[in-house]
């Protein structure tokens, strides 16, 4: 069964990068003492609401190359880096995706292999890379970290990868 009609599969193409944008790729919620900790964490930034208390030098938001070097532990410095590497390799199909829109026959012309394939592999790389960081960030912190857009991610790689294109 076809998830995707063939002559649609580009605009899933495009779409599904566009979702990955804006899904947090990985979102936690813990607990420490009397705060409640929530981190979003987006490709390019990280969102960290603190309720209970307010903190000195407190930084609710953070873009992505700031988050390795803020962590004060290896483990959380590789992780914040893993995501980084993440957003590196996001903004190809990103970019892609944008010219794609506006020209997909030219896309699929200059391409050596169908530009679907190529959005399913470079969607999977991304989910790899925050698949990899929000374990480490896991492992770290107490509580729940869950990918929500590491996982959306691999899902539309999944679908693009075995769309059966005609």
């Amino acid at each position: 069964m076809a998830w995707v009609k063939s002559e649609y599969a580009g605009e899933l193409a495009v779409l599904a990068t566009w979702l990955v944008a804006l899904a947090p790729w990985s979102v936690s919620v813990f607990q420490v003492s009397s705060l409640t900790v929530v981190a979003l964490r987006f490709l390019p930034f990280r969102f960290q609401f603190i309720f209970g208390a307010t903190l000195e030098n407190e930084r609710p938001f953070l873009w992505a190359w700031e988050v390795a070097r803020f962590q004060e532990s290896p483990e959380l410095t590789l992780a914040g880096t893993l995501g980084f590497a993440a957003l590196g390799l996001f903004v190809l199909p990103f970019v892609l995706s944008l010219y794609y829109y506006f020209e997909e026959e030219r896309v699929g012309a200059r391409l050596p292999l169908d530009p679907v394939r190529l959005f399913g592999i470079l969607l999977g790389l991304v989910a790899l890379a925050s698949l990899g960081a929000t374990a480490l960030f896991a492992r770290y912190f107490p509580g729940v970290t869950f990918p929500l857009g590491a996982l959306l991610a691999a899902l539309f790689a999944y679908l693009l990868l075995t769309i059966e294109r005609t």
